[in-house]
């Protein structure tokens, strides 16, 4: 009697399997394509940071949004990011001196619009001189908002910042949701559905970004939510540390585009972990569009 009840769960999992909805992947090299051209959505993001018995969180919403291109090509794509709400630090609004011009100096660089691959890899900025000439036309408001003093420390870090396009991309290169929302999983993948790569990530202002070998997977079947999953896990490349790496993802079947994202860093040797959450603010159920044709 229980061999049959194990043949017949055996034979249910295996018809779940069958009823599962494949990922339509792009050409015979198993692609994720990039396809933003409905990006226009809005994301609450969570960071968490731990360090030893210490915690505390950042919240914040951004938008992102395609820009059209001048040009047809299918090379590269403008995104441009905006903040849509304040800052939150472990959920209450920023009130020290110190955070009130860290936030104003962020201020100034949104809208930041950037370059992206296609892989859904972040590579440049697309704004440096209008960022320039929005400092130079908001400096003598700000001014009145500050005492002498604070406004010179601001004004110093933006100017720093703004130096030159190369410094401005060095202080975006740290953003955490940037770096993980156009981290490159539209890639192909081999017949495993998995690849390996070599990622680098920010993971504290003070140090250089970190180089983790990692493997990526892409499950071949829809979840139960119907979206697909890519998964990353590694180590770092440097063998005298211990710091671990992973990432889940979840993308809209019907365009490729992330719903959701969870990256972790685990700094043992540092006694630091950082945590990167970032969902979709429209939470409306998804549907599969069976339409989408895979001859592009």
């Amino acid at each position: 009697m229980k061999l049959i009840t194990a043949v017949n769960d055996m034979e249910k999992e295996e018809d779940k399997e069958k009823k599962k909805q494949q990922v339509l992947f792009v050409s015979q090299d198993y692609v994720l394509p990039f396809r933003p051209l409905e990006l226009n959505h809005e994301y609450s993001v969570l960071y968490t940071i731990e360090k030893g018995d210490k915690k505390q969180t950042l919240e914040q919403n951004f938008s992102l949004r395609r820009l059209k291109p001048e040009s047809s090509q299918n090379e590269y794509h403008f995104i441009q990011i905006d903040k849509i709400s304040e800052l939150l630090i472990d959920g209450k609004p920023v009130d020290s001196r110190a955070y009130k011009v860290a936030e104003k100096t962020a201020e100034l660089l949104y809208p930041l619009r950037i370059v992206v691959n296609k892989y859904g890899k972040w590579v440049d900025i697309n704004s440096y001189y209008k960022l320039k000439e929005r400092w130079e036309n908001q400096k003598e408001a700000i001014k009145e908002l500050f005492d002498g003093k604070t406004f010179e420390m601001l004004a110093q870090n933006i100017e720093n910042a703004i130096e030159d396009d190369k410094s401005l991309v060095g202080l975006i290169s740290g953003n955490w949701f940037l770096r993980a929302y156009f981290n490159g999983i539209h890639r192909a993948y081999t017949r495993k559905f998995e690849r390996e790569r070599t990622l680098y990530f920010p993971v504290a202002a003070e140090v250089e970004d970190i180089e983790f070998s990692i493997v990526q997977k892409v499950n071949p079947y829809l979840n139960d939510l119907n979206l697909i999953e890519v998964t990353q896990s590694g180590k770092s490349e440097d063998e005298n540390t211990e710091e671990h790496y992973h990432a889940q993802y979840y993308l809209n079947p019907n365009n490729y585009l992330i719903e959701s994202l969870h990256l972790e860093c685990d700094l043992i040797d540092m006694r630091r972990k950082i945590k990167v959450e970032v969902k979709n603010l429209d939470q409306s159920k998804i549907s599969i569009d069976n339409g989408i044709s895979l001859l592009i």
